[in-house]
């Protein structure tokens, strides 16, 4: 049977089950026709939620709070809006945003240094961090520590504090948790009225950027700045669920992940039309897109080009990849943990450096792995001085939170990574930071910065432009090109997540993935 007509059956076969569009007693279906409410079952019982149309009452489970106050509960649906969409989730990938604040263990950075980079103040460093979240949903496209993807700076800490959560009172009184996480995948069960994206039945990607399509910044090209996501604040977002005794609860920045059923902003929503495994897909919201977008769309890696990548976590791996697909000459990955290390040997690098390893030298060996063929000028050769150094340098690094159980990296505040990757890039080169939640201040020297030609580029979601590259990347990996299982290193149920949480913390794996049956 051919992919296509697979494809069809897999939505016939959703579609039977009941996923419908909300707007009355109908449901909405291609160009538009109506399907009349299900019968009762022979039980005599009515019919589920899904199939009469009704979600308002639904119930459901989810994880509440962040990694340090997890709590499972069930919830209830609340009425939908007009551009709302109903997911029933298939996987969802945490976010090491989730766990940078530490979950227990022994931090890599003093929580004081931490609070006071955030001018938090004495002690307010987990609160402080949560504010910075809700202040600017999204805001960096990071790979805390060479782990993942730190899309949403307080995703977490929000979600974990209850900050801007609907519900929570404007800061008034006890604060209301969140549902957890950022990204997931799923297959939509229901849509509101206005909603065009997207239909029931269809299998969407759920990313922490949105595209409108329509504001200042999609027009312009930049829909990883889509104002949709960095002009509204998290208090923007209705509530979608309420718990039984009627308190009402939102997803952290308006979208969520952790819940059977989740419901967002069709802005949020890219539609995918593949039989991918949910578990990949999963890293395509967050993590691997952000690492593909930065080398395939922001920078575009020119063929046999030198490539370096500092930190082979999710993102950084991803870009490793990336790289690769582009037809780079080298691509050299640089990271502390030896399993991430063999992985990226796997996956694309043709070199591997251990940072605690080259120490003060890995400026300098990186600029020799550079050099080029010939130092002769006429003859095209780089010559000496500044013109040795990679073509483009990717930094994926960032803060690092809890101590991990397998390799330290050599400055977990992140800011070391940040100031190498512009001595060892050409002059004329491209750096992309990738990174998030660094505490510090990074300085350049003055006169290199304005004279000596790097093209330095800020990477929020790797210039992502969700509609247009999802599906491109899903068809990299339908066709082998981009390997996103090596990468899911581990599934869990909802309610293993503080599990999940620990080996993300600990940095033992790369990518565990939460998934529902």
């Amino acid at each position: 049977m051919s992919r296509k007509a697979d494809r069809s059956m897999s939505r016939r076969s959703v579609l039977k089950k009941g996923a419908v569009a909300v707007g009355g007693a109908a449901a909405v279906l291609g160009g538009g026709a109506p399907f009349a409410q299900a019968p009762s079952t022979s039980s005599g019982q009515g019919a589920p939620a899904v199939l009469r149309g009704a979600q308002t009452g639904r119930r459901f489970r989810a994880a509440l709070g962040g990694a340090q106050n997890l709590s499972f509960e069930e919830l209830r649906l609340l009425p939908i809006q007009d551009r709302h969409v109903v997911v029933r989730t298939e996987a969802t990938a945490p976010c090491y945003t989730l766990v940078l604040n530490g979950i227990g263990g022994t931090p890599s950075v003093d929580p004081a240094v931490v609070a006071a980079a955030r001018g938090a103040g004495p002690g307010g460093g987990a609160a402080g961090a949560g504010a910075a979240g809700a202040a600017a949903p999204g805001a960096g496209a990071g790979a805390p520590g060479a782990g993942a993807r730190g899309a949403g700076p307080g995703a977490g800490a929000a979600g974990a504090a209850g900050a801007g959560a609907p519900g929570a009172g404007g800061g008034r009184g006890p604060q209301v948790p969140n549902i957890g996480n950022h990204t997931f995948v799923g297959i939509v069960e229901a849509v509101g009225s206005q909603v065009k994206r997207v239909q029931p039945g269809d299998r969407v990607v759920v990313g922490v950027t949105s595209q409108c399509g329509q504001c200042y910044q999609c027009l312009r090209g930049r829909a990883d700045a889509c104002q949709f996501t960095f002009g509204l604040t998290p208090g923007s977002f209705p509530p979608i669920a309420e718990r039984a005794d009627g308190t009402r609860i939102g997803a952290a920045l308006g979208i969520g992940g952790f819940s059977e059923l989740n419901v967002v902003m069709e802005e949020y929503t890219c539609p995918v039309f593949t039989d991918v495994p949910a578990a990949q897909l999963s890293l395509f919201g967050d993590t691997a897109a952000t690492g593909v977008a930065s080398a395939m769309c922001l920078i575009e890696i020119e063929p046999g080009s030198d490539v370096v990548v500092l930190g082979a976590g999710a993102i950084g791996m991803s870009a490793i990849q990336a790289a690769r697909i582009m037809g780079a000459g080298q691509v050299i990955a640089v990271e502390p943990v030896r399993h991430r290390r063999d992985l990226a040997l796997k996956l694309g690098a043709t070199t591997v450096l251990d940072p605690n390893a080259e120490g003060t030298n890995l400026v300098a060996r990186i600029q020799e792995l550079c050099k080029g063929q010939t130092d002769r000028l006429f003859a095209g050769g780089r010559g000496a001085g500044g013109n040795r150094g990679s073509d483009f340098t990717i930094e994926a690094v960032g803060r690092c939170g809890d101590r991990p159980k397998v390799e330290q990296p050599p400055d977990p505040t992140g800011i070391l990574p940040m100031t190498q990757a512009w001595q060892m890039t050409r002059r004329g080169g491209s750096i992309v930071y990738l990174g998030f939640g660094q505490v510090g201040t990074v300085s350049f020297p003055a006169s290199a910065l304005a004279n000596n030609g790097r093209t330095l580029i800020s990477g929020q979601q790797g210039g992502l432009n969700f509609m247009r590259d999802i599906p491109r990347f899903v068809r990299l990996v339908e066709r082998g090109q981009l390997d996103l299982k090596s990468m899911v290193t581990s599934t869990w149920r909802l309610d293993q997540l503080r599990s999940a949480f620990q080996v993300l913390a600990d940095r033992t794996e790369m990518c565990p993935v939460v998934v529902f049956a």
